[in-house]
């Protein structure tokens, strides 16, 4: 008798449970469609000409599904830039994790291959709306107190993953100054419009872009062998 009762309210409950997690995982699955929606919508429409409605079209959701999870244009704004926050940190931390090796040192082939990992982070698509979005907060108050706080935590995060790839590169602030050269090239590069032998060009960059992070390395170890003793 128990065995039956037990039975049955094992047959009463799981049902239920089953539609909730269902629904819940669906719920998630529509979130993170408009989410995805609305980061396209910036890099093919820009940030400016991104409304609900466009990225209810682009996530083929309808409008009321799309104000049940996000009521107002901020709303959806506003947690895009979280999602792309986290998206632009899971994808550096994978490539760089391509060449994550604690037990090599520094030499030209590791060097070569974190600015190629580099060049295809930028060129990547949520870099590319990172862009856009960053572009706009000049001019946008609201975009900017919400885009401030998350980019101060992206370049500490961004910043203790170079550390942990490169942990023989003892000089941290010569690390940060390579950190930042390799950034605001690169991303200077994929946002200008050179047309004329762009691929050539590109890879003579990387390749000057290479020599430089060698000759900074080289330099800021040379410097801490010196003995400073009197």
């Amino acid at each position: 008798m128990a065995g039956t009762a037990k039975s049955q309210v094992k047959k009463a409950v799981n049902p239920a449970r089953k539609k909730d997690g269902w629904q819940a995982e669906k719920s998630a699955m529509t979130r993170h469609a408009i989410l995805e929606a609305a980061i396209q919508c910036f890099i093919e429409l820009g940030y400016a000409n991104t409304t609900t409605a466009l990225i209810a079209e682009y996530a083929g959701v309808s409008r009321g599904a799309m104000m049940h999870h996000f009521p107002s244009r901020g709303s959806v704004l506003k947690a895009t830039i979280e999602h792309l926050h986290q998206k632009r940190l899971d994808e550096y931390k994978q490539l760089m994790a391509e060449i994550d090796d604690p037990t090599q040192l520094m030499n030209r082939t590791r060097i070569e291959a974190s600015v190629q990992q580099a060049w295809v982070y930028v060129n990547q698509p949520s870099s590319i709306a990172f862009q856009e979005i960053l572009m706009a907060s000049r001019t946008d108050a609201e975009l900017r107190e919400v885009l401030e706080p998350l980019e101060k935590d992206f370049e500490k995060q961004f910043l203790n993953t170079v550390k942990a790839v490169f942990p023989h590169w003892q000089d941290l602030e010569n690390l940060e100054t390579s950190h930042d050269v390799v950034q605001f090239l690169l991303m200077g590069m994929m946002l200008s419009h050179m047309k004329s032998r762009k691929a050539v060009r590109s890879k003579r960059i990387l390749q000057f872009l290479a020599d430089s992070l060698e000759r900074l390395y080289t330099d800021a170890h040379m410097t801490n062998e010196i003995d400073v003793s009197p």
